[in-house]
């Protein structure tokens, strides 16, 4: 009797037989029911991301009441004078389009920020034509820097400027209306904003340059990065201690001389010990987000979190920023972090294609496995790939990943019977995107309040904060999903009406994928010639009926491939081990199935 070979599972397919990698084969099962080729309603209630506008914006002319008071203010106590005139650069560069990509607000040329405030490196004002540029030293990283400015590529600086300037808009939406910013709610209360992870301080000087009455504290685990800071604003490395500060914290916490009512703490995020009213971060890498989400729950203040790296949550992914400042990586949090994300249909159960209930194919549970696949495909990078069906299914895994930070916060709001988390009075947490998209393909931002009376969405003029404006869905985002759902289950994936799923995009159904129309035209060009080839000669050679694409083609053409030949409804696998020896083979005929 021959020994039973035991062959490893078939691979997961999705539309038309495309062969799908492994994090969207671990999509796929995350949202399947009983059967995969149909998406499980209750995965879709549960963990579709569901995108909220940005909090309203400041008008035109209360943008420059806030720049009007600020600069007097500055002007006033002889701390820094604003940019002259002549001396603002030009600030807007074009992309590789030729569309004009001007500076946000408050980067703009009319703002006028003082130098510490800059983010691109910029020439010497008082140099002859504006030619020669300003000094700058040589960090250890190689990287220049000076007291304008410390980013030297134009595109990258905009990218900047527009990725501070949402979370100045967002930090701005939870002040109160009144003119004077430390009155919070009618009390005498000096509103603390701590940017954790906030490197060298471009979102806390900007901050303290706009709002002097507020206290602004750039927390970070890397000393040399704060050093950078007080060189930038005080021309030096300042070794004056805050008020706060013990002796014992004396290297802990520093304030700058130049701007008073701005202060850097070394140390982790856990460590911060004083009090506050918002946190922020930017691009806090790995976990480093979650910790200032966790903060900021045990402090009831209210945050805005834009996170970076989500690869590094991953279980056997480092953190090498951590590794260098403490000499540990050990990871500290376990995801998925919220119950309801690693729960589903723990509970409850679907309803398969005939009305039997099944119970779901992951047994009820996301594993841990299965979040490692999907952070390290959130780990998306292609800049140029922002509002195209391409790598949909990517940025899809990016928004779980953030969705489950939502729940999480969710539930530590609504639970009452929690000891690590205080009390709440009516908290609520959104998921909104940077405006444009391109700022960054990292640009999904958590917006947080633990109280109804900061809610950023009241309106604006109304200080006690009991009228608030629709937090309207931003439908604009649903297109991603959509893709990655058609692409994971075809058209069956269009069938769930009550889904609460929106087409938000163009995107033609069949067209929803990594490749073009023309890609596609071009490979069934292809497949017809063979076909009309092979129908001309004898039909009882085997060999021409079969036909095989040149080796060493990305895994992204050879999809395609796979995609076409099931539409014309041709056989067609895989053959070689290697990268340069994959190529796909396609036959006339079909594979006949035993039935026993």
């Amino acid at each position: 009797m021959p020994s039973q070979v035991n062959k490893s599972p078939p691979p997961s397919k999705g539309a038309n037989g495309v062969i799908l990698k492994k994090f969207e084969a671990t999509l796929q099962q995350l949202f399947s029911s009983s059967s995969s080729s149909v998406p499980s309603r209750r995965a879709l209630e549960t963990l579709t991301p569901r995108y909220s506008m940005q909090p309203p914006r400041l008008s035109e002319t209360e943008r420059e009441e806030l720049i009007d008071a600020a600069r007097h203010y500055w002007q006033e106590r002889g701390l820094l004078a604003p940019r002259e005139e002549s001396t603002a650069l030009e600030r807007s560069i074009r992309d590789e389009r030729g569309n004009i990509l001007s500076s946000p607000w408050p980067f703009d040329g009319d703002t006028a920020l003082p130098s510490c405030g800059c983010v691109r490196q910029t020439q010497d004002p008082k140099s002859k034509n504006g030619q020669k540029k300003i000094k700058t030293t040589k960090t250890k990283t190689g990287k220049d820097t000076g007291g304008v400015g410390d980013i030297m590529n134009a595109q990258r600086a905009w990218r900047k400027e527009v990725q501070l300037a949402n979370l100045i808009h967002c930090v701005l939406a939870f002040l109160p209306a009144s003119k004077k910013p430390e009155v919070d709610g009618g009390s005498n209360h000096t509103i603390r904003i701590v940017d954790f992870a906030g490197g060298t301080g471009h979102l806390a000087v900007t901050l303290a340059l706009l709002l002097p009455h507020c206290q602004i504290v750039c927390v970070d685990l890397k000393k040399w990065s704060l050093d950078l800071l007080h060189k930038r604003v005080d021309g030096c490395i300042n070794d004056k201690a805050t008020d706060q500060a013990t002796i014992h914290e004396y290297e802990k916490a520093k304030a700058t001389v130049t701007l008073p009512n701005l202060s850097t703490y070394y140390g982790s995020i856990q460590s911060y010990p004083y009090s506050f009213d918002i946190g922020i971060s930017l691009h806090a890498c790995g976990e480093a987000s979650d910790w200032v989400l966790r903060k900021c729950l045990q402090q009831n203040a209210s945050f805005i979190i834009c996170s970076c790296c989500c690869g590094k949550l991953r279980r056997d992914a480092g953190n090498p920023y951590v590794y260098h400042s403490t000499g540990g990586n050990d990871k500290e949090i376990q995801y998925p972090q919220s119950n309801m994300f690693a729960s589903l249909g723990e509970h409850d159960a679907d309803n398969d294609d005939n009305g039997q209930v099944s119970e779901d194919r992951n047994n009820g549970r996301l594993t841990s496995d299965m979040f490692d696949e999907i952070a390290k495909a959130a780990d998306y990078s292609e800049l140029g790939d922002l509002r195209k069906p391409r790598n949909a299914c990517r940025r899809v895994a990016k928004s779980l990943v953030e969705w489950d930070r939502i729940l999480f916060a969710r539930e530590c709001l609504q639970s009452k019977d929690r000891t690590d988390f205080k009390d709440r009075n009516g908290g609520c947490v959104v998921l909104t995107r940077m405006l444009p998209w391109e700022a960054s393909t990292k640009n999904d931002i958590i917006i947080g309040w633990c109280n109804e009376r900061v809610n950023p969405y009241r309106l604006r003029g109304n200080d006690v904060g009991d009228t608030f404006v629709d937090i309207s869905q931003d439908k604009s985002c649903d297109g991603d999903f959509l893709v990655a759902l058609h692409h994971l289950f075809g058209t069956t994936a269009h069938s769930l009406g009550d889904a609460q799923i929106t087409d938000a995009h163009d995107h033609s159904r069949e067209n929803a994928h990594d490749w073009s129309a023309l890609e596609e035209t071009e490979i069934k060009r292809q497949i017809e010639s063979f076909m009309q080839r092979s129908t001309s000669q004898e039909t009882g050679k085997e060999k021409s009926r079969v036909f095989q694409f040149p080796r060493g083609m990305g895994s992204r053409q050879r999809k395609l491939i796979h995609y076409t030949a099931e539409k014309m409804g041709l056989d067609h696998w895989g053959e070689g081990k290697k990268d340069r020896e994959k190529t796909v083979v396609v036959a006339l005929r079909r594979k006949v199935v035993t039935i026993e």
